[in-house]
């Protein structure tokens, strides 16, 4: 299930800080929390495992907010000030379908507050727009081929000496590594018995391609876990590019849904149909 939000800000002139992305997980799971606590621990503390794999996945991603109009932002600043009434951002689940009018009443008229240390912003959710699934037109398990674009940064790496080296849609070993997310997520909702496959098979099922002009895509660093010492880390994501993908449509509606990439949970990997 995908949905808007629309936001409107508590005052006018706040300051939003650079790295809202963990803050603005952590009201999710507070909404969730309230409403479910078994499955809002599950996802915090747990998520789907991948069978006979360390890996496990969230199912859960949101977008970089809309700002609208906002205060240029120069060299030096560490906030960025809000100057618009115009303010969204897309929530996206990959969960059953008897929840999701569930879901979406939850975040009706509720509030959000976005701070550190040293900024905060505040706002109300006036509404909440259920968003279609192109999937719903997919007949059984077909392969497809579709295009999109980001709105989030979008995080793939590969493991070099257990530290993630992040990889730019550019990279001659993305749409690998993009492909070995994909099927793992896959596996995570399929079970241990479905796509028991190497990262060869994988590319052979899910092509990724680069639509974009390579000059235009933008790199985006983030910190996870800011202010927490033993846990925060740097991620590398890259957005404002589109892309195509041809995949077995269940794999490509669980990526839709909850994520393409790494870091999802966090706003990562978060995707819109797009219409050539």
């Amino acid at each position: 299930m995908r949905f808007r939000l629309h936001l409107k800000p508590t005052e006018d002139r706040q300051k939003l800080l650079f790295n809202y992305q963990y803050p603005l997980q952590a009201w999710l799971y507070k909404i969730l929390y309230q409403a479910d606590q078994s499955y809002a621990s599950f996802l915090h503390n747990q998520g789907y495992a991948v069978p006979n794999s360390h890996k496990s996945f969230k199912h859960i991603t949101f977008s970089s907010l809309q700002l609208g109009k906002t205060k240029p932002i120069k060299s030096g600043d560490t906030y960025i000030q809000l100057s618009s009434d115009s303010i969204s951002l897309v929530v996206s689940f990959y969960i059953d379908k008897a929840a999701e009018g569930f879901i979406v009443g939850l975040f009706q008229n509720q509030e959000v507050s976005l701070f550190n240390h040293d900024y905060r912003a505040n706002f109300i959710v006036t509404n909440v727009e259920a968003l279609t699934n192109p999937f719903d037109a997919v007949v059984g398990n077909q392969v497809v081929t579709m295009s999109f674009r980001t709105i989030s940064p979008m995080v793939v790496a590969r493991k070099e000496e257990g530290l993630d080296q992040y990889l730019s849609p550019t990279n001659e070993r993305y749409s690998e590594f993009f492909a070995i997310n994909l099927v793992d997520r896959y596996r995570t909702i399929e079970g241990a018995d479905s796509l028991q496959i190497d990262s060869t098979i994988a590319q052979s099922l899910v092509k990724f391609k680069l639509i974009s002009d390579p000059t235009k895509v933008k790199k985006r660093g983030f910190f996870v876990k800011e202010g927490k010492l033993k846990d925060e880390t740097k991620v590398i994501g890259y957005h404002n590019f589109t892309f195509e993908v041809t995949a077995p449509s269940k794999l490509l509606e669980i990526g839709f849904l909850g994520g393409l990439g790494k870091y999802c949970a966090v706003g990562c990997g978060s995707v819109e149909v797009w219409e050539r």
